[in-house]
């Protein structure tokens, strides 16, 4: 599809675009499981119908401030995280030159990398939401803001229906979001230089996520989920009074339930640190990240 023709008829015929080959219609959500979990009186609306001033992007975001909805795809949330650290690879998935108001016709597009191009995937903005008007699947923290729920059916018409995100890979949403090669390593068969290949790749601006072991999605005592995605958001070298330390950033994309072991907000490690590294690096709130 066409968005440019399409979005140029819909303007002159002053209608709003909809969206036969993804239709707002339960085939579209899946055949299996994930209808169990839907509220009865499913709706489809459209985001001017949602809230009296939506937004399609807000670039003043530091974090990605998204829900995880009924599609349980924190893999595809954790690859997007990542993105959002890199504008301008964001700008190649996102087109930014959209909104609801200036050429507001109901269409959008976003772009995504698909057995070795670069594919332009149109949806309509009729979104599925329960009786009280609160998306189903992915949301926004600011409930006016809709590019994550239109991203994530854009996605879910590439691979066919929401139902098919419920299981993924990080790396394979990276590439899906890149072009790039991705590249997956087992911790507990880790090449012994691993930390140099984390240095390479945070220099070299690789994206990077990482899995708990599949299984139950459930919180396990040391504060990490199993079942679970997360982001990579930083690397740093410290120097501790016994010697120097190799700390990894993580974020879960449910922006809160964080890591409780070595270096977590509380631990007792951070009073080796110098006053000066301490303050740089330890953020004591819980927002979902951690070293």
């Amino acid at each position: 599809q066409n968005y440019q023709a399409l979005l140029e008829m819909c303007l002159k015929n002053k209608h709003l675009f909809t969206d036969d080959n993804f239709p707002a219609h339960i085939s579209s959500i899946g055949t299996g499981t994930l209808l169990k979990k839907l509220p009865r009186n499913l709706q489809w609306k459209r985001p001017h119908a949602l809230h009296r001033n939506p937004v399609f992007y807000a670039a003043n975001r530091k974090q990605l401030d998204l829900c995880q909805g009924l599609v349980e795809n924190c893999w595809f949330l954790a690859a997007l995280e990542a993105l959002t650290f890199h504008q301008d690879i964001l700008a190649v998935v996102v087109p930014q030159n959209q909104s609801f108001e200036r050429k507001y016709a109901g269409i959008f597009h976003f772009r995504f990398w698909h057995f070795g191009e670069w594919v332009d995937v149109v949806v309509d903005d009729r979104l599925p939401v329960n009786e009280s008007g609160d998306l189903v699947f992915v949301s926004s923290v600011y409930k006016n803001v809709f590019w994550g729920a239109l991203l994530e059916k854009a996605y879910a018409k590439l691979y066919g229906s929401y139902e098919d995100l419920q299981i993924g890979q990080v790396s394979e949403a990276l590439v899906d979001f890149t072009g790039g090669v991705n590249t997956r390593i087992k911790l507990a068969a880790a090449p012994p230089d691993l930390w140099d290949i984390l240095t390479r790749a945070t220099y070299s601006r690789s994206l990077m996520g990482c899995q708990t072991h599949l299984g139950a999605t459930k919180v396990l005592k040391n504060g990490l989920v199993a079942g679970h995605a997360y982001t990579v958001t930083g690397i740093r070298k410290v120097t501790c009074q016994n010697g120097p330390e190799n700390l990894v950033r993580l974020r879960n994309p449910w922006g809160k339930i964080e890591w409780k072991g070595d270096w977590s907000d509380s631990s007792y490690k951070w009073e080796l640190l110098s006053p000066k590294e301490k303050i740089l690096l330890r953020k004591n709130k819980d927002d979902g990240e951690f070293w």
